[in-house]
């Protein structure tokens, strides 16, 4: 009979282990669900479900998601982005686009698209920058965020949003980007930083009076890092670049705005003080890969070049996808992707160091990992 006890009780813990899933989520700092919003490095299919964009954007069609996914998903990326890697340190399953109504959104939503800014198009215009017509600018995705909450949660939103991890952005690189390639000078282009970041501020007030209560918010990449920006403004004076070999007055520029972000995220803290607001160091976890390529797995020869492209500078003549463009063999060793976005391989590793100084600073520190250890590739 004792022998009978001691094998029913190990059944039934294996039947908790087993039927626990809402709590094992929990364990994650009680986050349940994750809402993403922001550009194209955090879109996940919400643009290829715009009606005639699908028709333009490259993220549609291979050899865009060949890495990890094996078919095209609308992700930026060979592969995952980090927003994926985020979610399963969670024990969260991946998001699913808004815009992708037959699917489950019990997790959350994803409503990034890729080429949205911070700014509204009606700012834009009267500075003469062009954007594309479809821009889902972050008011836009806000309002898509509110009518979603209606119809899942209804009056329980408040309770949800608790439980939840709200990542707003990055945004501001697509404002910028648009300038700097409209032949915008970087004096004019560093008053712009102060509304974007007021735009920012703006919808972290918003989410939070819907009651969110943790809420990570990305600063930009640094610009002068990317193949896009190496291309266009390359200079033959070796003094133009850092020692990552990245050009300096772009990432002077980036750095400005995170510092303007950083001492904004501040005094919102101070203002809501039981709220979690924690800035995600996606120009420090870039560089940190950068630096540390060789360790990581990464090909030292082509650190700055696109694994997908062809020809020109840092292979980016030919943008990804497009004819007569090229894809490198093993992905996995390069750190950028298509010239803008980055590679599977640099998202994990900057996922990694994203996620391990973000959830301290979310009270989870009863736990030792990340839960996306390098040691799964």
């Amino acid at each position: 009979m004792a022998s009978l006890s001691k094998i029913c009780f190990f059944l039934l813990l294996i039947t908790l282990t087993f039927h626990s899933s809402p709590s094992a989520a929990q364990t994650k700092c009680g986050i349940t669900s994750v809402y993403q919003f922001g550009d194209s490095l955090a879109d996940n299919g919400n643009a290829i479900r715009l009606p005639g964009v699908s028709l333009v954007f490259s993220t549609s069609k291979l050899p865009y998601g060949e890495t990890f996914f094996k078919r095209p998903t609308g992700r930026a990326s060979d592969g995952r982005i980090i927003n994926d890697f985020i979610v399963s340190s969670l024990n969260l399953s991946f998001l699913n686009a808004y815009l992708n109504r037959n699917t489950s959104f019990s997790q959350g939503a994803n409503f990034a698209v890729s080429g949205a800014t911070a700014l509204n198009n009606a700012f834009w215009a009267a500075r003469n920058v062009t954007l594309r017509p479809w821009n889902k600018h972050l008011a836009a995705q806000l309002a898509w965020f509110k009518s979603h909450l209606q119809s899942t949660c209804g009056s329980n939103c408040a309770q949800t949003l608790k439980n939840s991890l709200v990542v707003l952005g990055e945004f501001g690189g697509v404002d910028y980007f648009n300038c700097f390639f409209q032949n915008k000078q970087l004096p004019e282009i560093r008053r712009y930083v102060p509304p974007v970041i007021a735009e920012i501020t703006r919808g972290i007030r918003d989410v939070i009076q819907l009651g969110a209560a943790r809420i990570l918010v990305p600063g930009v990449y640094p610009f002068g890092c990317l193949p896009v920006y190496l291309n266009k403004f390359y200079v033959p004076n070796p003094l133009a670049y850092d020692p990552l070999r990245c050009l300096g007055n772009l990432n002077v520029f980036a750095s400005y705005h995170n510092i303007q972000l950083n001492i904004a995220l501040k005094k919102l803290q101070l203002q809501f003080p039981k709220v979690r607001i924690v800035y995600g160091d996606y120009y420090g976890a870039l560089t940190t890969v950068l630096s540390r390529a060789s360790s990581f797995g990464f090909n030292q020869n082509t650190l700055l070049s696109a694994c997908c492209g062809g020809g020109g500078r840092y292979n980016y003549g030919k943008a990804c996808g497009s004819a007569g463009a090229t894809t490198c063999p093993n992905p996995s060793q390069y750190i950028n992707w298509d010239g803008i976005h980055l590679t599977d391989a640099a998202h994990h590793h900057m996922a990694d160091i994203i996620v391990k100084d973000m959830l301290p600073k979310f009270g989870c520190n009863n736990f030792k990992d990340s839960g996306i250890l390098m040691s799964s590739y």
